[in-house]
């Protein structure tokens, strides 16, 4: 079956539906995923990538955007690179109120059963993650 990489804006035409040329034909592409003609790989890169844009360019709630991103996830059609560890990712932004990049660095590492160092309190906040101060 054919598998076509995704970049972030055909995402986020999809989802914002916000151009009159490309979003149609951000819906139709997610249509023949969805009926199983294609394969729509979607890489963690460019889900941290529509994270970013939904946050920063459309200010949207971080709540809001795990919920877009977990429907995007759970339509069908989509080939999810490393789908647990995202769904996990996803979760943790929605409990933690953290960015979508530390969340998937605390999901790696608790996969991984690796201790994460930053220097950043927000890992705190994940009691099944071991992290430390770097010293």
């Amino acid at each position: 079956m054919k598998r076509l990489h995704l970049d972030a804006n055909v995402v986020l035409r999809f989802l914002r539906d916000d151009d009159v040329k490309q979003s149609p034909a951000a819906r139709r592409l997610v249509g023949e995923a969805s009926e199983g003609e294609i394969v729509l790989a979607l890489s963690a890169v460019t889900v941290g990538e529509i994270f970013y844009a939904l946050r920063a360019a459309y200010k949207l709630p971080r709540t809001e955007i795990v919920s877009l991103l977990d429907a995007v996830v759970h339509c069908g059609g989509f080939g999810v690179e490393h789908e647990r560890r995202l769904l996990d990712a996803l979760s943790r932004v929605r409990t933690a109120n953290v960015d979508f990049v530390d969340a998937w660095l605390a999901a790696s590492a608790k996969e991984a059963g690796e201790t994460l160092a930053s220097f950043d309190q927000d890992f705190s906040k994940f009691a099944d993650v071991d992290w430390c101060l770097p010293k």
